[in-house]
């Protein structure tokens, strides 16, 4: 089954061009990377036949509306959650084959990396993020909810209704997915649910984006991504599992 990488964006472009590296790196990939961004002050441009960019114009009123529209544009049957600000080590597309069985709806990581910037915090379930799941089963149940905050739960509690689930669980020292969590960058699971006193979270985040503009940390016009890691994660995932068997 093909599998297509859904990465929805705004703003974050050193984050994602981590995830874009990522992607670049994975081991027998023959999958792609749909890339959504409705941040309209900045038009992303990589050229690359497996990794499509949509640039739009106006910010979409929900993320269920952009997941959405990313999905629409994924070709392949499977779909895998790429979060902008998380990284896929290279043996993650092989991962997915493994653990993925034919039927099933939905694929959860029981064990996947923790990283808390700059250092693995440890090996463990990491919820929603880096899910996988069919197209066929986001058709059936009608789509993402038109929700803000909270819209994966929304997601992932239908999907566990009718069943299908998968909980994957690879060894320490094959394990491919990381949740990265601080480093000082805009964190949407730690915003909690959307109050009527209070801007959602989309305003929040699109708050948050423009002050860093204003102080120069965001580029703006057309944006030639340059795929980079940080550090090289595939080492520092080997490095922790040897010293925890100490």
């Amino acid at each position: 089954m093909k599998v297509s990488f859904k990465c929805i964006t705004y703003g974050r472009v050193r984050l994602l061009e981590e995830a874009l590296y990522s992607f670049l790196n994975l081991e027998n990939n023959d999958s792609e990377l749909v890339i959504v961004n409705d941040y309209p002050l900045q038009e992303l441009i990589y050229d690359h036949p497996q990794v499509k960019i949509y640039n739009l114009k106006e910010t979409f009123p929900t993320i269920g509306d952009k997941e959405n529209f990313a999905v629409s544009k994924c070709s392949g049957e499977l779909i895998a959650l790429q979060d902008d600000d998380d990284i896929a080590l290279p043996n993650h597309l092989d991962n997915i084959k493994k653990y993925w069985v034919d039927g099933s709806n939905l694929m959860h990581w029981n064990r996947a990396i923790f990283y808390n910037d700059p250092d693995i915090s440890g090996i463990t379930g990491t919820g929603n993020s880096g899910i996988v799941y069919s197209k066929k089963i986001w058709e059936d149940i009608g789509g993402h909810f038109l929700e803000n905050a909270g819209y994966d739960m929304s997601f992932t509690t239908k999907i566990l209704s009718i069943g299908g689930v998968i909980y994957a669980s690879p060894p320490d020292n094959e394990v491919s997915w990381i949740y990265r969590w601080g480093g000082g960058d805009y964190h949407m699971s730690g915003c909690g649910t959307d109050t009527p006193d209070r801007p959602n979270v989309l305003q929040r985040h699109a708050a948050h984006i423009e002050n860093l503009r204003f102080q120069g940390k965001i580029p703006v016009g057309k944006v030639e991504l340059k795929p980079y890691w940080k550090f090289d994660y595939s080492d520092k995932l080997r490095k922790f599992v040897e010293n925890n068997k100490k």
